[in-house]
């Protein structure tokens, strides 16, 4: 049976190169839209401004207290979630909302989905090559204690979701290995997606098996 009310999340580690998978699903195929998060952050007028709804503390409790959003979190001081009214309006234009969030923000959005089918995708690759991804985007040739601080950060949290991705691996329909060109995986995601769309069922044995490979590398 069909699965209606169907979005795609795309999760996995930091640096993995999910963002980049998911544009690249978006200038392939129009039908899939950002789902636009809410946020209490101050507006900063820069290019990802565009991302964002801006509103205020207050406002944002109200929603959490309404059930207007599907999954949340804090990070600096403000918070960030993905707004119910966004999701539904982007299904309401007969397109698909796409998000890209970590482990814990599909486990929060599964959980408070309701009649919405999310698909989550893990995307994930070598620890080593995930690794040497984030020393290039926060230290490589300008290294600051600012940079460093997050590369550790980072690289900590990577290791932690390997450590617990059997535990977590029941949240997602499908393993992508970004193993590829940056569009031969977002054609994989977008396979999956389209298996998840047409109720086929999840491939649970190959997904545990990945599972179990991803936290055996953790040395």
């Amino acid at each position: 049976m069909k699965r209606e009310n169907a979005l795609l999340i795309i999760a996995g580690p930091s640096a993995v190169g999910k963002t980049t998978i998911a544009y690249s699903l978006i200038e392939r195929d129009s039908r899939y839209e950002f789902v636009r998060s809410v946020t209490t952050r101050a507006s900063r007028g820069d290019a990802y401004d565009s991302e964002y709804i801006y509103i205020t503390i207050p406002e944002f409790r109200e929603l959490i207290e309404n059930g207007g959003v599907l999954e949340h979190t804090e990070y600096a001081g403000n918070l960030y979630g993905t707004p119910r009214s966004e999701v539904e309006r982007i299904l309401r234009e007969g397109k698909i909302p796409l998000l890209v969030l970590d482990i814990n923000g599909v486990g929060s959005l599964v959980k408070n989905a309701g009649d919405l089918s999310p698909c989550g995708v893990y995307v994930y690759d070598e620890l080593s090559i995930i690794e040497k991804r984030l020393y290039d985007r926060f230290i490589g040739m300008s290294p600051t204690a600012d940079g460093e601080k997050k590369y550790e950060s980072r690289k900590r949290q990577n290791i932690s979701d390997f450590l617990g991705i059997v535990d977590t691996a029941p949240r997602f329909f499908a393993f992508i290995h970004n193993k590829g060109t940056v569009e031969e995986t977002s054609l994989a995601v977008e396979a999956a997606f389209k298996d998840f769309t047409l109720g086929r069922a999840r491939e649970d044995a190959r997904i545990a098996e990945i599972a179990a490979s991803l936290k055996s590398s953790i040395k």
